[in-house]
């Protein structure tokens, strides 16, 4: 499987070096509670979902659509989060 000519393998690595990344770099507020964890952890987990979804592509299409809604809802609650705490 393929998106743009570049297998998902490849899709699903990058993926994981930006999950990687995220957890190094997040935006620091001033926040406690379920705000400080969507920030803190939000974008890496969207990245880390994402890339298991890659990988999940080729052999469980199913599981792998659920994983990226997964990554969307994640991924939607951390730019609300950012938006009311900006």
């Amino acid at each position: 499987m393929r998106i743009i000519g570049v297998p998902v393998q490849v899709w699903g690595a990058i993926a994981l070096v930006l999950a990687v990344v995220w957890v190094f770099v997040w935006p620091q507020r001033e926040v406690d509670g379920v705000a400080y964890l969507i920030l803190r952890w939000g974008h890496a987990l969207v990245w880390l979902l994402l890339g298991i979804a890659a990988f999940l592509a080729p052999v469980a299409s199913t599981a792998a659509k659920g994983t990226g809604m997964a990554a969307g809802l994640v991924y939607l609650a951390f730019l609300v989060t950012v938006s009311i705490n900006g």
